[in-house]
């Protein structure tokens, strides 16, 4: 039965390379014939909970309107007019002016390129940050740092536990392990002034979501070595095991933009992703999303849905009262 089983995953490895190489129905939830991006208005409003994937490019910003009426905003893409009136979008539809959570994952332009300008034209009541030694090393993570320390806001650090807990959702974050503690991903950024790319991205906190039974997973551009630290984290308690749910999860966003060195087997396994959200640019310089990655998430699910944010522009997912989730894209508008 192992051996089958083997041979069973190789060949779905196999399948998933093949089906990424010919851009077949097996890459992309849409239809890969349409970019994201190209839609003069593919908003829609829908006043109960949602998680919008909103399409940045090559970044990341995902805005979430919880049922409660609470608003987060995690990462807010690389400056520039088209994303940022993307998201400004999502503000003024949603907050009245006051975004409750900003999540700012790490200090890289492609995700808090846009976040200076959002603090100055909306109230922040509460920012996750990462924990920074020198944070003034980190353009332009730094600029939005001073204006919510201006503005006011409540700053708390990413860490593991960070928690908020109502009614009907739970959110806390599996990682990283704080600063000075084992395995800690500050660590590798704080011990440099010029940290790698890997360490700046390690930051990333891993965020479970549930509501009505619905579960998420974000994941910033968090590596192979967090995902680990992430799922220890739940094993050994460090994360209330009564509330988190890995097993089956229902959206992931998949890390790092599709990245070779994010998304690996352990943590993939673990969750079996439904369906999985790649924000990425469709002209990038990476070569994101990797064919590897392709392979990793059809080997944990080969039937997982897998939506490219190059290809179905903004990917957003309504959530009802009973907990039946339905998916919305671009390609649906136009």
């Amino acid at each position: 039965m192992k051996l089958f089983a083997r041979l069973k995953r190789l060949f779905v490895i196999s399948v998933a390379i093949i089906a990424v190489s010919c851009g077949c129905c097996l890459v992309c939830a849409c239809d890969s014939g349409n970019r994201g991006g190209e839609y003069a208005d593919t908003f829609k409003r829908y006043d109960g909970f949602s998680v919008n994937y909103i399409d940045v490019g090559e970044g990341d910003a995902i805005f979430i309107n919880f049922a409660d009426g609470n608003t987060m905003l995690i990462d807010c893409g690389t400056e520039n007019d088209r994303n940022y009136n993307s998201i400004k979008r999502y503000l003024d539809e949603y907050t009245g002016g006051t975004l409750n959570y900003l999540v700012l994952t790490h200090p890289d332009a492609d995700h808090v390129g846009n976040a200076a300008k959002i603090i100055e034209n909306y109230t922040v009541e509460t920012a996750f940050v990462p924990d920074l030694l020198q944070p003034e090393n980190f353009n332009p993570y730094y600029l939005a740092y001073e204006m919510l320390q201006e503005q006011g806001a409540t700053i708390k650090y990413s860490v593991v536990g960070k928690n908020l807990s109502e009614n009907d959702y739970y959110l806390v974050m599996l990682s990283p392990n704080a600063k000075g503690t084992t395995d800690s991903a500050y660590t590798g950024i704080n011990s440099s002034e010029e940290p790698s790319p890997q360490a700046s991205n390690n930051v990333s906190p891993i965020i479970y979501l549930e509501y009505k039974g619905v579960r998420f997973i974000f994941t910033g551009d968090a590596g192979i070595s967090q995902e680990k630290v992430a799922l220890n984290n739940l094993k050994m308690g460090m994360v209330n095991k009564n509330k988190v749910n890995l097993t089956d999860i229902d959206f992931l966003k998949v890390s790092h933009h599709g990245s070779d060195d994010a998304s690996g087997d352990e943590f993939l396994q673990a969750l079996t992703p439904k369906n999985a959200v790649i924000s990425v640019g469709g002209d990038n310089n990476y070569s994101h999303p990797a064919d590897a990655t392709f392979a990793r998430i059809r080997a944990a699910n080969e039937n997982c849905n897998i939506y490219l944010t190059s290809v179905c522009g903004t990917v957003s997912v309504f959530v009802d009262g009973s907990g039946k989730a339905t998916v919305h894209t671009a390609l649906d508008a136009a």
